[in-house]
């Protein structure tokens, strides 16, 4: 067996022919507008109607095909390991010897893991090797699933990428399928946060990198920065020509190229990371906008003005717009102030930026404070972002407004796109448990299908009728009670919450009934994978940020089971469905008992920003038909809040093409 304990890092030289799939890449061209996105929505459903023909039949075929394997000895079966590997590089991974090499692989999963695939994994294995997104439930174990497509795919020795949401579930996930790669001759790396620039480059070089989405795409943004683009594909010619003897553009970076990345998560990296783009950037050498008393007097001057009659604030599309009294009023109160403050262009720019960051960001809910510093919380994980500002001198804005010094503003050297990014892989596939409400949207920007894959088990979680409230602390109230009467009878309970803020208020109410709980949010998450483990005790509750709806997995004892297995209850429904669907999946996993329930109120974010008036006013003043006008409001919302998301989405794609294309001239 240790023979095959090696790193494939070059390819052989029938390897660099031009694969089938290299004909098929993922898509590059702005999304269709008009006629031609119906026609564009039509193919998406004839390529998942297609992706999903025959799935079962080819994975019953491949475990049968394991279940041959078993009386192999050692000897035989690592030799039938090569065979196979050979038999996908000289077919180009047709659909018959990929198949083959799943069953193998299977085998391989059953020796060194002791799991056996069920014919679900198997199917989800099948779809990713083919290029497909997944959707796979809660606890129907995607990491197993994914070990499939990863090593077909890194066999070429090309480099095969899992990207996942964070450091700690790419070093988890690394740890749990080594050994199985190790027996199909593939070495495993991981890159964490603390990664030194050599560590990086060995990492890559293995046949397959675990690896975190934010440090794939910072690797590759310093790569650009060290490596121009035009010079780098000139290099790389000259590389494979004289067989790789000249000093080359590889010597000063530490990716190798985008060959082919499994995404776990992927609503999470694909769809919902889409709107943030990654930046590296250096100190701005602007004097002015260096000075610290400057977003200090505009948050002075903001405090002049007054909503409605001043400026205006769509909470929908999060954005201030300043009216012609404001201005007025602006030139006013400016009147003593320097000279820097009477261009009234940049006077209203920096008073804007100061009304966003009063009015429209939270603290404890869009950011922490921590250290000193503002920090930015990712709105779909509930997980702090290092490093991150945002731009255009909102974020030294918020710092003013806590009573911060203000950090300096950050000129862009180098931005991406996550869109960008990811497209530029030749194979691109995915899993996740909750894909299928954005199918449209994956085909849309990455031209995959999605692929729904049914759960091994029924689902036993009962889904219970959410119940509505006039305002937060009753509903609070009500959410405590609750929780007390599920403990008396030992049931679990993970409490989730969309703010920081909730999760520690709720945390003090239950400490006031002498209800013992642990508190995961993103100012402490420090012991998650312990929290998550002991959530499925008998009588424990957890109260969470959507922190715990990503890459966990709650187990739940035999007396919790017994007493009707963990239980669920969302504070607020979120701005798009996929992610209650995603809280509420971590209940009734594998067919264990469980339930998911909503306590939602009139003073919801949600309803807030995106609820018809007339419905709230309808289901808070007539109780008979309040209970069918609060679904009706929240389906409304919901739905608008989403057709937002998908615009908002749509747009920045587009914007990001046209500064990448701006920047990519301004290195040359």
């Amino acid at each position: 067996m240790s023979s095959f304990d090696v790193n494939i890092v070059a390819p052989r030289a029938d390897e660099t022919r031009l694969w089938p799939w290299l004909s098929h890449p993922v898509r590059r061209d702005p999304p269709p507008k008009g006629i031609d996105a119906v026609g564009e929505r039509v193919r998406g459903m004839v390529a998942r109607w297609h992706a999903a023909r025959g799935l079962r039949e080819r994975a019953e075929r491949a475990l049968d095909g394991a279940a041959s394997l078993r009386n192999h000895s050692d000897a035989a079966f690592l030799a039938l390991v090569e065979e196979r590997r050979a038999n996908v590089l000289q077919s180009r991974c047709s659909p018959d010897s990929s198949d083959l090499a799943a069953s193998m692989i299977a085998e391989a999963i059953r020796r060194q893991l002791g799991l056996t695939l069920h014919l679900e994994q198997m199917m989800g294995g099948i779809a990713m090797t083919d290029g497909i997104v997944i959707e796979m439930a809660t606890g129907e174990g995607k990491t197993v699933t994914g070990i499939i497509p990863t090593a077909i795919l890194a066999w070429p020795g090309l480099g095969m990428h899992v990207a996942t949401v964070n450091d700690y579930l790419a070093r988890r996930d690394a740890e749990i399928t080594g050994p199985v790669y190790r027996m199909l001759g593939l070495g495993v790396g991981t890159i964490q946060e603390g990664s030194e620039e050599q560590e990086r480059r060995d990492a890559y070089a293995c046949p397959i990198t675990y690896v975190a989405d934010k440090q794939l795409l910072f690797d590759y943004l310093r790569d650009r920065l060290k490596s121009p683009t035009a010079p780098r594909m000139v290099g790389h010619l000259l590389e494979l020509i004289d067989g790789g003897q000249l000093p080359s553009w590889s010597k000063r970076v530490v990716q190798r190229g985008h060959h082919a990345c499994l995404v776990d998560e992927a609503d999470s990296i694909l769809i919902d990371e889409a709107i943030t783009p990654a930046v590296i950037a250096s100190e701005s050498q602007d004097v002015r906008a260096s000075r610290q008393d400057v977003y200090k007097i505009a948050l002075k001057l903001s405090a002049e003005l007054s909503e409605g009659e001043h400026f205006a604030v769509d909470r929908g599309l999060r954005r201030v717009v300043m009216k012609p009294a404001g201005r007025s009023r602006l030139d006013q109160v400016a009147s003593g102030l320097p000279e820097f403050w009477r261009g009234p262009r940049r006077r209203e720019e920096l008073v804007v930026q100061a009304l966003t960051a009063r009015e429209l960001f939270k603290l404890d809910d869009d950011y922490v404070v921590s250290d000193g510093k503002v920090q930015i919380v990712d709105a779909s994980t509930g997980r702090i972002l290092p490093g991150r500002q945002w731009q255009l001198g909102l974020h030294q804005a918020v710092e003013a407004k806590e009573g911060l010094d203000a950090t300096e503003p950050r000129k862009t050297s180098s931005r991406i796109s996550y869109q960008s990014y990811f497209r530029r892989y030749t194979r691109l596939s995915g899993m996740s448990g909750t894909m299928w409400e954005v199918r449209h949207e994956v085909w849309r920007a990455y031209h995959r299908p999605v692929v729904r894959i049914p759960t091994h088990k029924p689902i036993a979680r009962k889904h219970l009728q959410d119940r509505i409230y006039r305002n937060e602390a009753t509903k609070l109230e009500a959410v405590v009670e609750h929780v007390a009467r599920l403990r008396e009878r030992g049931q679990p309970v993970l409490v989730g919450t969309r703010a920081v803020a909730t999760s520690e208020r709720l945390a003090a109410m239950l400490a006031e009934r002498m209800i013992e709980c642990r508190v995961l949010n993103a100012i402490r998450e420090s012991d998650e994978a312990k929290i998550i483990a002991a959530a499925g005790v008998a009588g424990a509750v957890t109260v969470s940020t959507n922190m715990a709806g990503r890459g966990t997995d709650i187990q739940i004892d035999c007396s919790a089971r017994r007493a009707g297995g963990l239980a669920v209850i969302a504070t607020e429904r979120h701005d798009e469905r996929r992610v209650d669907r995603q809280l509420f999946g971590r209940a009734g996993r594998q067919g264990d008992p469980g339930s998911a329930q909503a306590f939602v109120c009139l003073e919801d974010q949600l309803v807030r920003r995106y609820g018809l008036r007339v419905l709230a006013w309808v289901a808070s003043v007539w109780p008979s038909v309040g209970p069918l006008a609060g679904r009706v409001l929240w389906w409304q919302a919901q739905g608008t809040a989403g057709r937002r998301a998908v615009t908002v989405r749509s747009e920045l794609a587009k914007s990001e093409a046209m500064m990448e294309m701006s920047l990519k001239g301004q290195s040359r």
